[in-house]
Parts: C-alpha cells; sequence; structure tokens
C-alpha cells in the first residue's frame, strides 16, 4: 500500500509540474510484456506523461480487474524518464530510465536503463533499443527491432506494427530472439482499437502463453 500512494503522488506530481501534460488509457483482454503473459484476463493501464526541464517524464499501471479489491488488483506501477540525444548520422537518440514496481509482490522491482534510435534505412521506418536490468548487468540484457507504418484494408485506414524481441540474461543459459509481435489497430474518433498476436520464436527463450491481445484506448 506505501508503494502505490508513493507512485500515486508521484503521478500527481508530474501533472502538476510538468508541461504538454497527456493521459490515456487501456483496456486489453490480457496483459503481455516481451512475450511474457503477467495477466490472462482483464486489465484496465493508465498511463501519464508531461515535459519537465526538457525532460519526458511518465507514470504507468496495470490494474487487474479480475482481482477487484485484493492484494494485487493494482499490480504494476512504472516511472520513467526520458531524454532525447538529437540526431547522430540520421538516426534520432534517446536515453530513458524506468522504474518497474510491483506493489503486490514481494522484492523491490527492477531498474532498467535503455537507448534507443529510430530512422529509416532502406525506405523502411525502423527503431532498435538496449536495455539494461541495472541490478543484472551493466550492459544489455534485451534488446528490440520494431517497424511501423499505415495501410489502407477495404478502404479503412489501419496502423500496424511489427517487433521482435532479442534476451541476453546472465539468468538463463538461453539466448535468442524469444518473440515477434504483429499489431494492427483502427482509430476510431474517440479511441484506437487493436489486436496484437504474439508468436512464439523460440520456448527456450520465452514461453509465450497469450498470443491474442485484444485492446482500446483512448488518449486525453
Amino acid at each position: 500500500m506505501k508503494k502505490v500512494i508513493a507512485t500515486t503522488m508521484a503521478a500527481f506530481l508530474v501533472a502538476q509540474v510538468a508541461s504538454a501534460v497527456s493521459a490515456s488509457v487501456d483496456i486489453a483482454s490480457a496483459y503481455v510484456f516481451r512475450g511474457t503473459t503477467f495477466n490472462d484476463g482483464l486489465v484496465v493501464q493508465p498511463g501519464i506523461e508531461g515535459e519537465v526541464a526538457g525532460l519526458t517524464v511518465g507514470a504507468w499501471a496495470n490494474v487487474d480487474i479480475n482481482d477487484v479489491g485484493g492484494d494485487d488488483q493494482v499490480s504494476e506501477i512504472d516511472l520513467y524518464i526520458g531524454k532525447d540525444l538529437g540526431s547522430v548520422a540520421g538516426w534520432d537518440v534517446s536515453a530513458g530510465y524506468c522504474e518497474y514496481t510491483y506493489p503486490g509482490a514481494a522484492g523491490n522491482g527492477e531498474s532498467e536503463l535503455s537507448l534507443s534510435a529510430s530512422g529509416a534505412l532502406g525506405g523502411v521506418d525502423l527503431s532498435f533499443g538496449a536495455f539494461a536490468n541495472v541490478a543484472e548487468s551493466a550492459t544489455p540484457n534485451y534488446y528490440e527491432v520494431s517497424t511501423g507504418g499505415s495501410t489502407a484494408l477495404a478502404g479503412i485506414a489501419l496502423d500496424y506494427g511489427i517487433a521482435a524481441g532479442y534476451f541476453d540474461t546472465e539468468a538463463s543459459d538461453t539466448t535468442g530472439f524469444g518473440y515477434a509481435a504483429y499489431s494492427v489497430s483502427y482509430d476510431t474518433g474517440g479511441g484506437s482499437l487493436s489486436v496484437t498476436y504474439v508468436d512464439e520464436l523460440d520456448d527456450d527463450v520465452v514461453d509465450v502463453t497469450e498470443s491474442v491481445v485484444f485492446a482500446y484506448g483512448i488518449s486525453l
């Protein structure tokens, strides 16, 4: 409970001191992160983000609807900060830090540093990210590559995205691409309706148990 109160206060401070504040709420059929299923039932995921002194700061939470009133109802609260580092050889580079907290679980959560770059290669928009769990290693132990764009199907405008995750953790002898995620979303005018298919590439790296996720999100 103390963690919930502290992180809620942090989110409130973000809204008070940040400029260009935006908020979002997603409702999803499951919570799948980097191929791993954290919740296999309905979840609500609110977030808030703003700009402070040239930095992007924000807070995000996962609420397990199947555990309303229980100790694990708010199963995760993340606090993050990011900084645009400018353009390098035509690629937009940014760095970030995220504190993952799990109010209903034992332990102190996880801290992660990241470095990302986005640009175009051969006419295709690409993003690359390297992520390091501070407690485990000073070097990255997870990498992600993604692309996306817009298209039309039967006259309907759709956005699509493709992402794949590569794991290289000291806690496991197995490394490699564990999953790929393919998403399609439709702008309803008041929000965004999406479906994501999570494909298991190597079950020795990631065991995908929830392969299809439906979601509806709104931004404020």
